[in-house]
């Protein structure tokens, strides 16, 4: 009796094993939980206590990821998304509290007059649009970017321009070239949208080849990940 109840402790401590061991990170769970956090970003000043502690969930999952303690990776991970989904809905139903305000005092309006809209400066710094892992779609965020670039165009016909997309490090060669020339007709197709001309439109793709950052980690790859506009003429 002692031998069977000797051995059966053995198989389940060995079965206990197995089962850790085979866990699989939760590399989708993670992915969600890193681009909902960066999209709370918009409500990080009008729901401040909230984006705080979905900063530190965040770092506790990203924490016990690198431990491989999965299981409560996957926890962390799925409460950031929830409290991230919390922040942008703060965001979106309290306009008052967290669009900025606009004060003009009487007297300081010929000062603002004064101000150049960033899209009537013939030398405008190009911004950047920024993309999700193995995504080509605009961000919300993103969208106000496009539309500068667009009414610039229209400020001065003239001007042809270049998108160039470009990806992080993960994935093959091949695979990053194509998604950086998705993510360039992306941006491009959104600038027709807003009516320019797609002949003042040109777009190349340079894959992973062209890194702002060099790094391994999410920030480099965030930053890695992008279309940038160039001008032609």
């Amino acid at each position: 009796m002692k031998k069977n109840i000797a051995f059966l402790l053995i198989v389940l401590s060995v079965l206990t094993t197995v089962f850790v061991g085979c866990q699989k990170p939760p590399t989708a769970e993670r992915e969600l939980a890193e681009r909902a956090f960066r999209n709370a970003a918009v409500g990080k000043d009008c729901d401040r206590e909230n984006y705080l502690a979905a900063e530190e969930l965040l770092n506790r999952a990203r924490e016990e990821y690198n431990n491989k303690n999965y299981k409560k990776a996957r926890e962390l991970f799925l409460a950031v998304k929830q409290k991230s989904d919390e922040i942008i809905e703060y965001y979106r139903t309290h306009p008052d509290e967290c669009l900025p305000k606009e004060d003009v005092i009487e007297e300081e309006k010929d000062d603002f007059d004064e101000i150049l809209d960033p899209a009537e400066d013939p030398n405008l710094e190009y911004p950047t649009v920024h993309f999700e892992f193995d995504d080509y779609t605009i961000r919300y965020e993103d969208q106000s970017k496009v539309e500068l670039v667009a009414r610039w165009m229209k400020n001065f016909p003239e001007r042809v321009i270049r998108i160039e997309g470009h990806c992080d490090e993960r994935g093959s060669r091949d695979y990053n070239m194509s998604l950086g020339e998705n993510r360039a007709r992306a941006v491009k197709n959104r600038l027709i949208q807003l009516g320019i001309d797609s002949d003042r439109i040109r777009i190349v793709s340079y894959g992973k080849e062209r890194p702002l950052d060099p790094r391994s980690n999410e920030d480099a790859w965030f930053l890695n990940r992008r279309a940038e506009f160039k001008r032609v003429n």
